[in-house]
């Protein structure tokens, strides 16, 4: 009776769509002056669509196996908390939360929306709609999370083990808030361009619009990339995967938008380019979702299903795409604003920038296309890893971080730069910094590249900040001015800063990582670097849904005790399938990392070791990125809502 209730609400939110886009489109409405009525049916939508997700979620908690997905994603012995994460670890249950989400950011656009004109409210309303209604099309004809199956196991299969996670609870949820908060500053766009009223002032909304994505963004990415470092056993913090990449190119396409709102905002330059990079924002999150769900790759990620699902998703996907474009190229702006560029002018670095993340987006997309291209023109199997994108990305990074505190410092209008001794003041003590390392470590040129850009850019950061104390008042009271008064500057040092941490941990854990693999019997001590461990014991036990074989190490340093690790081996005999657990002992400045191999004899062991040495600041430098969106987020509040 719940899964039949549950597909009945989504064909009732896919009727109750297809009647609000065709209220919408009309050029009056089909019940004049039941405006607020038709926005309750909007809210409506949003409310069917939750109950329905609320009671998948129920039938996973029940363990009801006569539906089919629960069957194939659940099991009767699996804790509760990875019971409700079954319904979204799997195709049919991530696209109706997908849906869900896209009504949900339908729901506060119109809740937030009253001050803004009707008529372009209506636009963006009408778009988002419109995408709602295709991938609902989509759930119902060809993935139906609710269908039933005619003769029930007595269990189910299990989800699979290595997505039974607290972090994979809350990480896809997070990561599908930034994907799809991309979709209202796609129907922003397309919304705006089918007003044909190029004086509407679409600035705030832009801002706010992509600010939200990005912070949930930002903090998905860092949820999965933390998961994948400490379940996968592999040690690393990126791997380039085909589903990381898409995670990340409609991240890059936002920052870029978000940088190019600056200069629509102070100059009234760039519409129609600002435009077009949020219509390709969500169009990238859009691909992301054919090349995950297509069945094409092969990824700890992936939803692998039928290919015709695929190509089901590409024609939807071609629809939106397509479709946009062309309202883009018909009814953008013709009107040509010319900005008096100079190599001393902001706007120019800021363009410079959006320049640079659509190259590394582009230098990404193709990495993680190529394959796909390759098998389907010479039938060849090939796979593009670490060292291509580190060679071909290296440069452009670089470029992009140097330009950060440059573009700060400048003024807008280039009329000169800002404190010209300082930023050559600062660019030397960056280089003395950066060449301090090598005193106790051994010279490389990309080392030295990656600790002057993070000393540059977060020392930078600090400046700037720090120039914005007003001389003629105290301490306290300049503070209290600046954090009352300019939560912009705040955000953006708080990224910027973040930035840096992130450059640092990277060329920090690239270049003095230690990793050591060997043989060890119970009871045996060996070192790495100066650290001692001793491997202690071996435990068996057996836990609800798995068994487990623990190891016990003690991590020792002049004697004294830094922590014990305890590495695990799983077996989950609903799948038969082995996992392996890595543990993990962090401090600030190194982590120490073991995974449990293979058992070799009666006593020993294979054990991995490594000492990661400021992989922290990778994690606490995505936190201040996000952070600094947030914090920008209240900077909104001192601009005026938008007029005709």
């Amino acid at each position: 009776m719940v899964s039949e209730l549950g597909h009945f609400l989504l064909i009732s939110a896919f009727c109750l769509n297809l009647g609000l886009i065709a209220n919408s489109i009309s050029t009056r409405s089909l019940l004049a002056g039941y405006v607020s009525f038709f926005n309750r049916l909007e809210s409506l939508l949003f409310i069917l669509l939750a109950i329905s997700f609320l009671l998948l979620i129920v039938s996973f908690i029940n363990s009801d196996f006569s539906v089919k997905l629960v069957a194939n994603n659940s099991h009767a012995l699996k804790p509760i908390l990875y019971k409700v994460a079954g319904a979204w670890g799997n195709h049919e249950g991530s696209m109706l939360l997908w849906v869900l989400i896209l009504s949900i950011y339908l729901f506060l656009f119109q809740a937030s929306s009253r001050d803004y004109p009707k008529v372009l409210v209506r636009n963006v309303i009408l778009v988002q709609l419109s995408t709602i209604a295709l991938f609902l099309f989509y759930l119902l004809v060809l993935s139906n999370p609710f269908e039933r199956l005619e003769f029930p196991p007595l269990n189910g299969q299990d989800l699979n083990p290595i997505l039974q996670d607290v972090l994979l609870v809350a990480h896809p949820p997070i990561l599908y808030l930034g994907y799809l908060g991309l979709s209202i500053p796609f129907s922003i766009a397309v919304g705006f361009l089918l007003t044909n009223d190029r004086n509407l002032n679409i600035v705030r909304l832009l801002r706010f619009w992509s600010l939200v994505p990005f912070i949930f963004l930002t903090t998905g990415i860092l949820l999965g990339s933390i998961w994948a470092y400490y379940e996968l056993g592999w040690g690393g913090w990126w791997f380039w995967d085909p589903v990381e990449n898409v995670s990340l190119l409609p991240w890059l396409i936002n920052l870029a938008l978000i940088h190019s709102i600056l200069i629509l905002e102070r100059r009234n330059s760039l519409l129609n380019w600002t435009i077009l990079l949020s219509i390709m924002g969500f169009s990238f999150s859009m691909i992301g979702t054919f090349i995950v769900r297509s069945g094409l790759i092969t990824s700890v990620h992936a939803f692998a299903n039928d290919p015709s699902r695929g190509l089901f998703i590409l024609l939807i996907i071609f629809l939106a795409i397509a479709s946009s474009l062309l309202i883009y190229i018909t009814k953008r702006s013709n009107h040509k604003n010319f900005m008096k560029l100079n190599f001393a002018s902001k706007e120019l670095w800021i363009i410079v920038q959006n320049l640079t993340l659509l190259v590394i987006a582009t230098v990404v997309f193709l990495g993680t296309i190529w394959p796909f291209i390759i098998e389907a023109m010479f039938d060849e199997q090939v796979s593009v890893g670490e060292p291509f994108y580190e060679v071909s990305l290296t440069p452009f990074v670089v470029i992009f971080a140097f330009m950060l505190p440059i573009v700060s410092k400048i003024r807008w209008k280039g009329k000169n730069f800002s404190n010209l001794r300082t930023t050559i003041g600062l660019i030397f003590i960056s280089i003395a910094l950066s060449a301090s390392a090598f005193i106790w470590k051994d010279f490389k040129l990309l080392t030295f590249i990656g600790l002057f850009l993070s000393s540059w850019v977060c020392l930078g950061s600090i400046l700037e900040f720090a120039f914005s104390f007003k001389p003629q008042l105290n301490f306290i009271d300049s503070l209290k001015r600046l954090l009352i008064f300019n939560s912009r500057l705040i955000g953006r040092t708080c990224a910027h800063f973040g930035f840096g941490l992130l450059i640092f941990g990277v060329t920090a854990v690239t270049s003095w990582e230690t990793e050591d693999i060997r043989n060890v019997e119970v009871g045996e001590s060996y070192y790495v670097q100066s650290y001692q461990i001793v491997f202690k014991g071996i435990d068996y036990s057996v836990e609800k849904n798995f068994k487990k074989v623990s190891g016990s190490f003690e991590v020792l340093n002049n004697n004294e005790l830094v922590g014990t690790l305890l590495p695990e081996k799983r077996l989950y005999p609903s799948r038969n399938e082995v996992t392996t657990e890595a543990s993990i002992k962090p401090t600030l400045s190194n982590d120490f990392y073991m995974v449990l191999g293979n058992k070799i004899d009666e006593n020993a062991w294979v054990v991995r070791t490594y000492i990661k040495p400021f992989i922290s600041f990778i994690w606490i430098g995505v936190i201040l990125i996000a952070l600094g969106g947030f914090v920008s987020l209240l900077s909104l509040h001192k601009y005026k809502t938008l007029k005709a």
